[in-house]
């Protein structure tokens, strides 16, 4: 099973970024901030003492620049310390920003044999290398964009200094590895650059509605049919503009369900009501939110289901919260309701009338 971590490892190694381990040491002076002559570092692993006492406790490290800064000014006179690992470009933090996106774009839209979305726990092995291939890409890009501003410099006796070569290298580099992701890709219908198979949509003439697509089922597969709901073009129309943020609640049939929300002001003097229905103006309520304060100062406040209320919340619904004030009422989140299909719940025995192997009732 693949682990973000070793992407990380795995893409330091083609960018030729390993882990170096360094000694620093230094008399202290009258100052509590110290620049290391190596950056960026690896400041969960680095030790810092003054004297023979540690103070990796009471020392904030900015990774990208090497720079220390104590809580207290260090005695003066004392040596300083400091061991740690150093890196060449990047430090795992920026590396990690970077391989989490080429795996969310490698992976996008894919599921695996089950239907389950993929993600970097279930990465196929034979994927791991082009994964790393484009976060490596992408980390290069990042290098060459710093390098494009040099400028070339020339002396008036006749020295050159072309730095904007390094920024023609990197694009060169960018350009053989962009090659090698895209053969592998093609090769093994992966990536960016994989065969997809859809299914054309039908619209009814009759009620100017799509026509249900569901996912094909194995022979054997007795679960009920899963329908696939795909965007929807505009058809060169424009949305409609909403000034509410726009938020969607995710949460599983029967269980109970409860998020926070942090408003950006007082609470005081001010009521709220969310309601869940089957869409905007549905005359039905499917449910109605619990919304509590639970600090007015802060303005936090958390909304909570019951599970006998998420039981009854079908797969998607429409959502809103609204806030009144003394002197108007609004609309602050609004946005769809997603409800997973409960598994584990009270069934009949498989001797009522109500069981069936397929889950479906069959009683009168």
């Amino acid at each position: 099973m693949a682990t973000l971590t070793g992407l990380i490892d795995r893409v330091r190694l083609e960018l030729g970024d390993p882990g170096r381990s360094f000694v620093w040491q230094a008399p202290a002076t009258a100052a509590q901030r110290y620049e290391l002559p190596y950056s960026p570092v690896l400041g969960s692993t680095m030790t810092v003492f003054v004297g023979n006492v540690e103070l990796t406790d009471y020392v904030e490290v900015e990774e990208h620049t090497g720079v220390l800064t104590f809580d207290t000014v260090p005695t003066e006179g004392e040596t300083i310390s400091v061991h740690g690992t150093y890196y060449r470009f990047f430090t795992d933090l920026e590396l990690g920003y970077i391989t989490n996106a080429a795996v969310r774009e490698h992976l996008y839209n894919r599921t695996d044999a089950f239907g389950r979305a993929m993600n970097v726990t279930n990465l196929p092995i034979v994927e791991e290398y082009p994964a790393a291939l484009l976060g490596t890409i992408q980390a290069l890009y990042t290098l060459a964009t710093d390098a494009s501003f040099d400028i070339d410099i020339t002396t008036p006796d006749g020295v050159h200094i072309p730095r904007s070569e390094r920024y023609r290298q990197l694009m060169e580099a960018i350009n053989l590895r962009k090659g090698q992701y895209d053969d592998l890709c093609k090769a093994l219908n992966i990536g960016l650059t994989r065969i997809d198979v859809f299914t054309f949509r039908r619209i009814s003439k009759s009620t100017n509605k799509y026509v249900p697509v569901y996912m094909p089922q194995e022979i054997d597969d007795r679960t009920p049919p899963q329908r696939i709901y795909l965007p929807i073009p505009t058809y060169g129309g424009s949305p409609v503009p909403s000034e509410a943020a726009q938020y969607d609640l995710v949460f599983t049939q029967g269980d109970d369900y409860e998020i926070g929300i942090d408003f950006p002001f007082d609470l005081t003097d001010h009521t709220m009501k969310a309601q869940i229905r089957l869409f905007p103006e549905s005359p039905a309520i499917v449910a109605t939110i619990t919304c509590t304060v639970t600090d007015l100062a802060l303005g936090k406040a958390s909304l909570t289901l019951t599970a006998a209320q998420t039981a009854l919340v079908p797969l998607r619904a429409y959502w809103d919260l609204q806030v009144t004030t003394p002197t108007v009422t609004y609309t602050y989140l609004t946005g769809m309701t997603f409800c997973k299909r409960q598994i584990t719940k009270d069934s009949p025995p498989p001797t009522s009338l109500d069981w069936s192997p397929t889950g479906w009732p069959t009683g009168p």
